[in-house]
């Protein structure tokens, strides 16, 4: 029975390919055309590899930067005052990955200056979060980072929350 439905498929399929009746065009910016191009030599992907990628419908181009601009820009260090903002406003929304961003920026002083306490209580709630290893972080932040003035005045900050 699987048979005969299988072999339905493959006649359905044979017919409308054959009355297509024109060649198959690589498509180089999906995938797979782009595995055509790769695969086989074939002179329309040479010609539409040298063509630059369609531009993005309308509307959809941001004008400012995204989060993940501002990820890209943490990772090289260089943090513009528009990409503070953004993290600073996904962190108060309680976004995970933008709270763990803004810890780690505090810990390392990346658009911030360095504050160990701000980057505990961050990591604190991007555990909460659910964010993986944030707890570690944290830990790690109160044993090895913070001066010992530093834990005493986490231990004040931390009796005012509570």
């Amino acid at each position: 029975m699987h048979l005969r439905a299988f072999l339905f498929s493959l006649g359905l399929a044979s017919i409308v390919v054959s009355s297509t009746g024109t060649p198959a065009r690589a498509l180089f910016y999906n995938l797979d055309g782009a595995y055509h191009c790769v695969t086989q030599s074939d002179p329309a992907c040479a010609a539409e590899a040298r063509l630059p990628p369609p531009p993005p419908p309308p509307g959809a181009v941001p004008t400012g930067p995204t989060l993940e601009s501002v990820f890209a820009a943490i990772h090289a260090q260089r943090l513009s005052v528009a990409d503070m903002q953004l993290l600073a406003a996904h962190a108060r929304q309680r976004e995970p990955r933008a709270v763990e961003a803004l810890a780690w920026c505090k810990l390392y002083g990346i658009g911030w200056s360095a504050d160990p306490i701000a980057a505990y209580l961050l990591y604190g709630l991007a555990s909460a979060l659910g964010v993986p290893k944030a707890h570690a972080n944290q830990i790690t932040i109160f044993e090895t980072r913070m001066t010992q003035q530093q834990r005493q005045d986490l231990l004040v900050v931390l009796q005012t929350i509570h």
